[in-house]
Formats: structure tokens, C-alpha cells, sequence
């Protein structure tokens, strides 16, 4: 079973622990003090640095994915990032940066030292895997970013920044290092203290394999694709191969410890925080004439991913920029622009549903969201799953020729996806989606496959990739860069004088401005505009 967050229990078991520890014999040693200890065991250190790379990566105030998910055209916020725009020292820019350095990275480096001295090859291992899997990450949406010499302390407090393109070979030599370590006989097993796997070595085996490929499909317009090591990886068969695979994490419903997801506590506690991209939607509506690419496709997921506070036939509290319906939101590349933009729709604009931030399914009622609303918060934040390898598979397959079937996995991807969408619904209680209802949405999509040529098979793949990623926008950032799909949302072309952009798609991150002011080795700031990743290749 996944796994509920507990951050403060976390504390209170490090408490627990250390108060056991200052009952042995030796309590007179005053050259110990048992409150400061200067070792924190392997199950304390692990937990925390799981929670810091889901919350730095994932939907949530200082997670990327919240201001990728705006670029990508999943949601759209009345801040900058609705006009292609982000700075240095926006939070979840600043957020991410240190909680990945200060917290991740810092504990991962002391979990493989203390896991190798005591031989806890366990822990070494997922450390390595885990490291490998952010590293990638910030490689992904920074592209040169301290490697090497990173988190070394008052040994290296100024650490060089490494080249993205030097950093990915390393990376797969780390994943290699990690599925040899979890082979090895471990002196400690991590139990419930890893909160993805609970320690399952074979799962932990899968996905570093899985990364592996993940990986070779990011870089592969570049010479470090490897098409011998990518088909040795699919013949010898050791991947993702159901969705106990799942990289992710469950949060629970508490607030004391507080462990809900943390786009729930932004929509649900605090008022809405996002709207849902119009385009996004009428894409999944089958729709849009903006992007027809599944055009005359009704997407079942709807009601998952979306809840609409109003009913169709309720008036809103204010003027609206954007409805459909129940359905209203307001548009990227609006801001300032649009007369009723800027207007408090708190009570009537819609929300981030049951899928994936534990919020409320839409069963047409309507109503006034509140914090006591659906799963209360129990949703996820999905790193890699099984559906995200399938789609990987799938574009391999199509593109460098893998011996796969393009199509079948595609089919399997889609499949799958609706597979997670049930598997929360079931959690809530609500009306999960019927075999017939999947089936007739993957055969439609896989008709427009069939007839489709090479790119627009590409685009189709990217495009349900995407809706499949809702909620974890750095997976779509990367795959537009890289490939142009999902077609973005251009406002100049869409016939609507309230949305206007004279700025371009943003090419990478920003650096933290902290960073920049406090590392003499740091480069010169990044031109967002501009300035590409490595395997960002025309």
C-alpha cells in the first residue's frame, strides 16, 4: 500500500528514538550531548529527503511543477508565469533550489557514506537512485547546475557549476551503482521508513532501470543516446510492469500533523489558488479548435480531474472572463489584459478535482469547496509511473526503432492512465470508470493513431502523455522543449483580444538569485528566452 506522509510523526519518532538512546549504561558521558547528536540514523535521514524531492518537484507553493504546469497549460495563475515570466527569487524557484541542495541532496550524501560504513546497502542504493532521479531534474529545467562537488560543506562551501551534458553520463553510472548496491546483502532494511517502496528491492530495481530509459528518450537528439543499451534495456525485460510500480507518494488527511497534499491545502484551506486551463479543457472536452488534435473525443476523466463549484444554469459572483457551463477559468496571457480577469471567483471558479490533489469528484451537483471536501487532501504527487514508462516506451518505439510496438504500448499507456484515475476514485468512494468507458476512449484515440504519419503519432503520445500528467507539469515542460508537444497555447493566434504574449516559451529555469549572490563560482544569471538545455536540440 502507498504510504501516508506524516511529517510530524516523523519528528516525534526521532524523538522517541532519541530518548530511548539516553537510557543506556553509558548516560553519564557528559562529552555526548543526546539532544545535538551529530549521527542521525538511516531511517530519520530518508523519509525527510524523499518528502523534500516530491515537494520541490511536485504541485504545491514551493514545488515546480506548480509554475511548469502554467507553462505546460495545465492551470493558469494570476502571477507572472501567466505571461511566460519567472524570476530567480520566486518562491518555488528559491524553494526548490535549497530544499533540493540543503535538504535532498545533503542527506543523500550522508545516507550513501553512513549506509556504506555500516554496510546498509539498502539504503545506499535507493540513496543513489534517488539522487540520480533529481539530479536529472534540475539538469532538465537549469541545465548546468552544481554536481560534482555539491553539498561537501565547509570542504567546497563555493561548488562549481558542472555542464548538464558532462552531469548525464554520471547519472547513469550512479543508477548503475545503485542496482548493484541493492543487490548486495544489507546489515539494515528501511521499512516503512522509505515511503515509496517500503524497501520492495525489486520495485527499487525496476525503477532505476525504468530511469535509465527515461533518461536515453530525454537525450535522444544528442550523442549520448545510447541505442544499444536503450534495447538491451527493453530485451532484458527487468522495468515498470504494473502500477505497484508507481514512483509516487500518498499524503494523508490530517492536519494534526499536517500531511495533506499541499495543492489541496492551497485550493481547499486557503482559498483557490488556481484556475484550469481553458485550453487544457477543451482539449479533454474534444473541442478545441485552438488544437483539434483530439477533437470529437470526450475525455471520462473530466469530472476526476475537474470540480465545478457552480451547476450550469447558477450565476457567478462576479463577470466572467472564461465559462462553459459549470466550467469557469480565466485564460494564460490574460493578466491585466481582461476586463474580468482580475475578478474574486472564489466561490464559482473551478478546482482541481479528486485527481491528483485528494479534492472533490464532480458529480454535477456544484457546491462551495471547503477543506472537509472529498479525499481531504489524500491525493498524490506522481513522479514516474507505470503509464509515464508506457508512454516513454511508446515514443522510443516510434522514433528510434526499439523492436517494440508503438501502437500496443500507446494503448497500454492510455490503459494505464485511467487505471490511476480509478484507483483514487475508489479511495473516495466515487464512480470509478467502467472497462466499456476506457475501451471506447483508447479506441477512438488509437483510430487517430493508425491513421495518423510519424509526427502526428509523436504528437499523439506527447498529447496523452500530458493529460495523463496533470497536476506534475515538469514531465510536459521537458517534452515540449524537446519534441514541440503538447502544442502550446499561443495567444496571438487564438482570436482573443484579451490575451496577448510578447514574450517567447520559456527555454530553462532561472538560477536561485540567493545562489547567484552567494557563489563565486555560479555563472552569469540565465536568459530564460533563450538560454537551452543540452538535449534542447533543433
Amino acid at each position: 500500500m502507498k504510504k501516508i506522509i506524516r511529517y510530524i510523526q516523523i519528528l516525534l519518532f526521532s524523538t522517541v528514538i532519541f530518548l530511548g538512546t539516553g537510557c543506556e549504561s553509558n548516560f553519564l558521558d557528559i562529552n555526548k550531548d543526546p539532544n545535538n547528536p551529530t549521527i542521525v540514523p538511516l531511517r530519520q535521514l530518508l523519509p525527510y529527503a524523499q518528502l523534500n524531492i516530491t515537494n520541490s518537484l511536485g504541485m504545491g507553493p514551493s514545488g515546480l511543477s506548480e509554475p511548469l504546469s502554467s507553462f505546460s497549460h495545465q492551470i493558469v495563475v494570476r502571477d507572472n508565469w501567466n505571461s511566460y515570466f519567472i524570476v530567480g527569487d520566486d518562491f518555488p524557484i528559491q524553494q526548490a533550489w535549497d530544499n533540493l541542495y540543503a535538504g535532498a541532496f545533503t542527506d543523500l550524501r550522508q545516507i550513501i557514506n553512513l549506509g556504506t560504513e555500516q554496510e546498509a546497502w539498502q539504503f545506499v542504493g535507493i540513496a543513489q537512485i534517488l539522487k540520480a532521479y533529481a539530479a536529472s531534474a534540475m539538469v532538465d529545467v537549469w541545465g548546468d547546475i552544481p554536481y560534482t562537488n555539491a553539498t561537501l560543506g565547509a570542504e567546497n562551501p563555493y561548488p562549481e557549476f558542472d555542464k548538464g551534458q558532462e552531469i548525464y553520463p554520471k547519472l547513469f553510472a550512479l543508477l548503475d551503482e545503485g542496482i548493484a548496491n541493492l543487490a548486495k546483502t544489507s546489515s539494515l532494511s528501511t521499512g516503512t521508513s522509505d515511503l515509496f517502496f517500503s524497501g520492495n528491492v525489486d520495485r527499487w530495481r525496476k525503477l532505476a532501470k525504468t530511469l535509465k530509459l527515461k533518461l536515453y528518450n530525454q537525450i535522444q537528439l544528442t550523442s549520448l543516446y545510447d541505442d544499444a543499451a536503450v534495447k538491451a534495456l527493453i530485451a532484458e525485460g527487468d522495468l515498470m510492469s504494473a502500477a505497484s510500480n508507481d514512483f509516487e507518494l500518498r499524503y494523508g488527511s490530517t492536519t494534526a500533523p499536517e500531511n495533506r497534499h499541499p495543492s489541496f491545502i492551497q485550493e481547499y484551506v486557503q482559498g483557490p489558488q488556481y484556475n484550469i486551463s481553458p485550453y487544457f479543457y477543451q482539449i479533454m472536452q474534444g473541442k478545441s479548435t485552438l488544437n483539434p488534435i483530439l477533437f470529437g473525443i470526450e475525455d471520462p476523466r473530466i469530472p476526476y480531474y475537474f470540480f465545478n463549484q457552480l451547476t450550469p444554469d447558477q450565476d457567478a459572483q462576479n463577470p466572467v472572463s472564461y465559462r462553459d457551463g459549470a466550467f469557469l477559468s480565466i485564460w494564460f496571457a490574460s493578466l491585466n489584459i481582461d476586463p474580468n480577469e482580475g475578478f474574486d471567483q472564489d466561490q464559482s471558479q473551478t478546482m482541481l478535482g479528486l485527481y491528483p490533489v485528494g479534492g472533490k469528484y464532480d458529480d454535477g451537483e456544484g457546491g462551495v469547496v471547503n477543506q472537509s471536501s472529498g479525499l481531504q487532501g489524500a491525493g498524490y504527487q506522481r513522479l514516474f509511473t507505470y503509464a509515464n514508462s508506457l508512454y516513454v516506451r511508446a515514443e522510443l518505439a516510434l522514433t528510434k526503432n526499439t523492436g517494440e510496438d508503438a501502437e500496443e504500448l500507446f494503448e497500454q499507456a492510455i490503459t494505464e492512465s485511467f487505471k490511476e484515475v480509478n484507483q483514487i476514485a475508489d479511495l473516495a468512494g466515487a464512480p470509478t470508470l467502467s472497462t466499456t468507458e476506457i475501451s471506447s476512449y483508447a479506441s477512438k484515440v488509437l483510430a487517430l493513431y493508425t491513421a495518423a504519419n510519424t509526427e502526428k503519432k509523436l504528437e499523439l503520445i506527447l498529447t496523452e502523455k500530458w493529460i495523463a500528467n496533470f497536476g506534475f507539469g515538469l514531465e510536459a515542460y521537458n517534452d515540449i522543449r524537446r519534441t514541440g508537444y503538447p502544442k502550446p497555447f499561443d495567444p496571438n493566434t487564438d482570436n482573443n483580444p484579451f490575451t496577448v504574449l510578447n514574450r517567447s516559451f520559456i527555454l530553462s529555469l532561472p538560477y536561485s538569485v540567493t545562489d547567484l549572490q552567494i557563489n563565486p563560482n555560479a555563472p552569469a544569471p540565465r536568459n530564460i528566452a533563450t538560454d537551452k538545455v543540452f538535449w534542447d536540440v533543433d
